[in-house]
């Protein structure tokens, strides 16, 4: 238990290789209670994904956190609330928050009616529409380093290409995509990181505003000249005949810039970090393209960008003979699933050829599973071929350093510096 409460307070070794973590805790028991976090612990596959079917009984309004036990983010919060400079930007903030649960943050009948809003969106047909951009983004990407032989893959490519596209989808442009990402960034501050700082939260709390105030004004032109895109689909949607209120509609604008960056860059940063430190494996995978789909599935099953999130019981819950009261929440963890050897025959091991890594819950599981994931995936796999055609060879370069961010749900290297044979 002493390395798990390393995990929490994002000590570098423990966010380095938590899956010996929870296999000490799944070994004990599928679920177990921890004192630190202030929740419920769920590494077991069957019990992670009984948890995320069961709407009926876990409610997923408090997704990223265990509700008030986040103290520090609360005391920041208090602290700044009596800055005169901050006072707008803390109302905005609150007004927005106590309105919107929006879809990853909702329960049914809302979610479901929401998620029919965006459907369109996110169906395959409109997905592979979409593929010839994401090909053309990434090869602009590509050509501003191909021909050095080394990159900062995090800041050089991972970032950007997921970037580009969800400003793409959402129809804002290139203009804006520095402060889009630090808006994204400092938005994701307080999603497992229990003890920000009063600065770290000053950031979340000011970009929370300047996103809103940026989002408002488009989605009022939306609303008066819709075009073909996301902000579009958003501003003019109904539900029941009735428009989105406003908190809904910048929460659900929120969403797809954060969850349509953030947690792709680090699967595509993943996988590149997995061609390099294991020698061969980008080789094998370019001789044989069929294995590209596999190794992406495989690629989320082995590293969860999103190690687990949050549900509360709504009532008394028994999960794998244990009883979960009412009110309490439980960290369902992905990535301990994802690791479980009664699911997944030696789990520790990366195999593309594993005939059921596609059953992993990287994505989540049940009502709330993720609507981009195949918009991930169609990013992911071009990904894959562009670091075949353009950077064979890839391994770590003498500079890298493998450190992670700060966070114990958000899993991603901070930066990946890469050599490779630039192609004649």
């Amino acid at each position: 238990m002493r390395m798990l409460g390393a995990l929490f307070n994002r000590d570098q070794e423990a966010l380095r290789c938590p899956y010996p973590i929870f296999d000490e805790l799944r070994a004990d028991a599928a679920v177990v209670y921890h004192d630190g976090l202030g929740a419920w612990i769920a590494t077991g596959y069957d019990a992670v994904r009984t948890i995320l079917r069961d709407t009926d009984n876990w409610s997923s309004l408090s997704p990223t956190s265990p509700g008030p036990r986040e103290s520090a983010m609360t005391t920041a919060m208090a602290t700044l609330s009596k800055e005169p400079a901050m006072a707008e930007a803390f109302e905005k903030m609150l007004s927005g928050r106590r309105t919107a649960a929006v879809l990853l943050n909702a329960d049914p009948p809302e979610h479901v009616r929401q998620r029919r809003v965006v459907n369109a969106a996110f169906r395959p047909a409109r997905i592979r529409a979409l593929e010839p951009t994401v090909r053309q983004r990434s090869d602009e990407l590509v050509a501003e380093f191909a021909g050095r032989g080394t990159v900062e893959f995090v800041s050089e490519y991972a970032v950007l290409l997921p970037m580009r596209i969800i400003a793409d989808a959402l129809g804002v442009g290139d203009d804006d995509l520095l402060m889009f990402k630090k808006w994204s960034d400092d938005l994701v501050i307080p999603i497992g990181n229990a003890a920000p700082s009063v600065d770290q939260v000053r950031d979340f709390i000011m970009s929370t505003q300047a996103f809103s105030d940026y989002f408002s004004d488009k989605l009022e032109q939306r609303s008066r000249t819709p075009q073909n895109d996301l902000v579009s689909d958003v501003a003019n949607a109904e539900l029941d005949g009735e428009r989105l209120t406003h908190a809904e509609q910048i929460s659900m604008c929120q969403q797809f810039l954060v969850a349509g960056n953030e947690t792709t860059t680090k699967l595509i940063t993943n996988m590149a970090n997995r061609f390099a430190a294991e020698p061969g494996l980008q080789q094998a995978i370019d001789s044989n393209r069929s294995l590209i789909a596999p190794f992406v599935e495989e690629s989320l099953r082995f590293e969860a960008p999103v190690q687990g999130l949050y549900r509360q019981a709504k009532r008394d819950v028994s999960v794998d003979g244990v009883t979960i009261p009412a009110g309490n929440h439980v960290w369902v963890v992905y990535a301990a699933g994802n690791r479980d050897a009664d699911k997944f025959e030696c789990p520790n091991d990366f195999k593309p050829l594993r005939p059921n890594s596609r059953e992993h819950l990287s994505f989540g599981n049940g009502e709330h599973f993720c609507i981009g994931a195949g918009l991930a995936r169609s990013e992911a796999q071009v990904a894959v071929e562009t670091m075949l055609d353009y950077m064979p060879g890839l391994r770590h370069a003498a500079r890298h350093e493998m450190a992670y961010e700060d966070s114990f749900i958000l899993r991603g290297l901070k930066t990946l510096d890469l050599d490779f044979d630039p192609p004649v």
